[in-house]
């Protein structure tokens, strides 16, 4: 009898394993599903496309936006400012490691997007905070952002907010 208990625990055990790992395996495909991206916005020769917001987990009031610009004009342009009315404040950081320490420095001097050429803004990297964020995002929201160029002007954005496991 106590070898039919063991047996029927390992069976219990078995089926529980799988059943969890097939709602892994669902939860995985939910979040790395192709979610859509925002753009293309165009403005004066920038266009900026594959735009996302992800928020920081356990209702932090942070988030960052990750987005491609692309100068097609004949003349190299300058990001001046951002701004959501979704955040208190909002500005270009660009992720560092200095002495093994990770650490996001302002960009107050904007960013640079030469003639002909491309700025990803992607995790990891060049991205725009947000922090003060006014409201409960989910996924599936749009976030308003408002980008200021030196030679393009002002470009009004509404970038998607993907789920938190989504990825660059």
């Amino acid at each position: 009898k106590q070898s039919n208990t063991r047996d029927d625990d390992v069976m219990r055990m078995s089926a529980n394993l799988l059943a969890c790992m097939i709602a892994l395996a669902c939860m995985g495909t939910a979040s790395l599903a192709e979610v859509k991206r925002g753009g293309p916005w165009k403005i004066e020769g920038i266009l900026i496309e594959q735009a996302w917001a992800r928020l920081s987990p356990g209702g932090a009031k942070t988030g960052a936006v990750y987005l491609t610009i692309h100068n097609t004009s004949l003349t190299d342009d300058l990001l001046l400012a951002v701004d959501s009315a979704a955040a208190q404040s909002t500005a270009v950081h660009q992720s560092v490691v200095e002495d093994d320490i990770a650490k996001m420095k302002p960009m107050p001097f904007g960013v640079e997007i030469k003639s002909g050429k491309e700025v990803v803004l992607k995790p990891g990297a060049i991205h725009i905070m947000l922090t003060g964020l006014s409201g409960a995002l989910q996924p599936g929201d749009q976030l308003p952002v408002t980008m200021v160029f030196r030679e393009a002007g002002s470009l009004d954005l509404d970038v998607p907010v993907l789920p938190l496991g989504a990825k660059d």
